[in-house]
């Protein structure tokens, strides 16, 4: 109470008073008594066109045109604000002010910067279509009730770090047309993101959503930066941030876990796919070996550098070549790609459906093209019965078969190829020479694919 007293109290009317004269607004670290609302006041006016559903909220065609500057900082202000439907031509601050009830600044135009840092409000604070065509400086501002942007514009940047949204907060179908920095801010009651577009870069980074997230429909231009986000439940598709989300493992995982929990499942799978593939991507095909042989190699390198420094009975040693670092080949990498590439990591059929319709072509043109000297395909016919003479009493009976080596068509090749991936064999032909261990191979390949993918459609079925 002893730091209230000797705060200075102003009337809102002197506030108002000079805003109407055009006079500059400065005042710090007061108490500011009564309502500034500047609804009532003689200002000039500037026609604007307005939507329907802006004149539904209350919004007129005619904005009043604020000329003064206005500076009210470190300040309380116990009554309502509003400077709704107005517009701001010089810079605006209220860094540090206390709103303890409602704050209205629906549909203003701030020309200039805006600067709200560490602002409290107290009550419902209204942004809803107003225009930031500067800086929106809203870092470490406290929304204790409902924080409404929606359909804000931000032709700059717009800086709401370590903001803590006690509220629900709304920025539905707002648009930032510069940086959008959301890192560190609080929101502990759901945040409406819905049909937002970001044109430039947003960063959400350690933000953090107690209610759920709702961010469908949103547009996201340039940069999504996610790192150290926590939230309960996020409402987004895969399709919207997959081009511009940047890679973070934890963040990945965490969205692959959202998706499941709200039941796009496809969007789960897709991310999944998404994450691998970055992971893959940044892991080298070598790695230098961290093991006894590279303190070894560190080891001969220092003797070989410093042993003048030592003894000169072993000068020789320093005219040796260095030893250059042993890489090891990255086995896990080697199994990603294998992962990639077979059955797009356990997630889709596409994969191994293309892969099964390329072996069965494949092998059918080996089977056309195979010169006849290495084998090919043997046409089991009735076997032919000989009977020799050994003497006039003596006479054998012989049965041969007659498997003669054919040239089959296309037709019959493609059929001899499916048959064989699926492990059978068309009855009359057997593979004989070298193409029967072609035939062996296409029979494993077939039962790999088929395991492949009855292990991924049964994991897209029975979740």
């Amino acid at each position: 109470m002893g730091e209230e007293s000797e705060r200075r109290v102003v009337p809102a009317s002197e506030i108002l008073a000079k805003i109407e004269r055009g006079e500059a607004v400065e005042y710090d670290d007061v108490i500011i008594e009564g309502d500034l609302d500047i609804s009532e006041l003689n200002l000039p006016t500037e026609h604007v066109d307005r939507t329907e559903e802006e004149k539904q909220f209350g919004l007129s065609d005619e904005l009043k045109v604020i000329s003064s500057p206005i500076t009210i900082t470190n300040s309380e202000i116990q009554g309502k604000v509003n400077f709704s439907n107005v517009k701001f031509q010089k810079p605006v601050d209220f860094g540090g002010a206390e709103f303890g009830r409602y704050a209205g600044f629906g549909g203003a135009e701030f020309t200039g910067d805006a600067y709200f840092r560490e602002a409290e409000f107290g009550g419902n604070a209204n942004f809803g279509e107003a225009e930031f065509g500067g800086y929106a400086y809203f870092g470490g501002a406290e929304f204790t009730g409902y924080a409404y942007f929606g359909g804000a514009e931000f032709t700059g940047d717009a800086y709401f770090r370590e903001a803590e949204f006690g509220g629900n907060a709304n920025f539905g179908e707002a648009e930032f047309g510069g940086y959008a920095y959301f890192g560190g801010a609080e929101f502990t009651g759901d945040a409406y993101f819905r049909e937002a577009k970001f044109t430039g870069d947003a960063n959400f980074g350690e933000a953090e959503f107690g209610g759920d997230a709702n961010f469908i429909n949103v547009t996201f231009d340039n940069e999504l930066i996610l790192n150290n986000f926590k939230f309960g439940r996020l409402y987004i598709t895969w399709d919207s941030i997959k081009d511009k989300l940047v890679y973070n493992g934890p963040v990945y995982l965490a969205l692959i876990k959202n998706f499941k929990v709200i039941e796009q499942f496809s969007d789960a799978d897709d991310c999944y796919y998404a994450y691998r593939k970055e992971s893959q991507d940044q892991k080298p095909w070598y790695s230098q070996k961290n093991c006894l042989i590279d303190n070894v190699v560190r080891f001969y390198n220092w003797i070989s550098t410093n042993i003048k420094r030592i003894s000169k009975y072993f000068r020789w040693i320093s005219d040796l070549p260095p030893i250059t670092w042993i890489h090891r080949f990255t086995w896990s990498k080697l199994f990603d790609w294998i992962g990639l590439v077979s059955c797009g990591y356990g997630v889709k059929v596409w994969p191994i459906i293309i892969w099964g319709l390329g072996s069965v072509l494949g092998f059918a043109l080996l089977y056309k093209i195979l010169p006849k000297s290495y084998g090919g395909f043997v046409e089991s016919g009735p076997s032919t019965v000989t009977i020799e003479a050994l003497n006039n009493s003596t006479h054998i009976l012989t049965l041969s078969p007659s498997d003669n080596i054919v040239s089959p068509s296309w037709g019959e090749c493609l059929y001899f190829s499916f048959t064989a991936l699926t492990g059978g064999t068309p009855e009359g032909l057997h593979p004989a020479g070298l193409l029967r261990y072609a035939v062996m191979f296409e029979n494993v390949l077939g039962y790999t694919f088929l395991a492949l993918f009855v292990v991924v459609l049964a994991r897209k079925l029975i979740r």
